[in-house]
């Protein structure tokens, strides 16, 4: 906005995508194991606007394909739901498929108003791409740079997705 480009500041540009991951994170946090022997997989409910990209079914399907060293310790993979604001900003800089925080992975439920999609590859994509990359964020401990974590991240979907 005006005022950040102009004033030296320290405002960051607002991320509905994360403020959702978030606030889940906070509400199950206290319910999922700190090690658990397979990820819990919870799936919230869409927002009226969104469709979910993947089933629990789904989820659990890749992640038993996984060799079990990748997972693990990955505490929960949660399905998201979608937030009013993130229809509003979708398509905008901040746009956002799956986060990776304290060794919990968060999908990113996919605005379905006016947007064209084959159901199929969305679902395939967000399986083998967003979901393996998530994953991939997890299994990196070597990393520190953003950029690096990204290359390692995208490599290891293109090998496991």
């Amino acid at each position: 906005n005006m005022y950040s480009e102009d004033r030296c500041t320290n405002w960051t540009e607002f991320d509905p995508a994360w403020a959702e991951a978030l606030a889940v994170y906070k509400r199950f946090d206290g319910r999922i194991s700190k090690n658990p022997d397979f990820p819990k997989i919870i799936a919230l409910p869409t927002l009226e606007g969104f469709l979910r990209p993947c089933s629990l079914d789904q989820v659990e399907s890749k992640l038993r394909e996984i060799s079990p060293e990748y997972i693990e310790g990955l505490r929960a993979v949660f399905i998201l739901g979608g937030t009013q604001k993130q229809l509003k900003s979708w398509g905008s800089s901040v746009t956002t498929y799956g986060h990776y925080w304290r060794s919990c992975i968060f999908l990113h439920a996919y605005p379905s108003e006016g947007r064209r999609f084959n159901p199929t590859q969305l679902r395939t994509y967000f399986i083998r791409n967003v979901l393996v990359h998530e994953i991939g964020h997890h299994v990196d401990q070597h990393y520190t740079t953003t950029k690096e974590r990204e290359r390692f991240a995208e490599a290891f979907a293109k090998e496991y997705g």
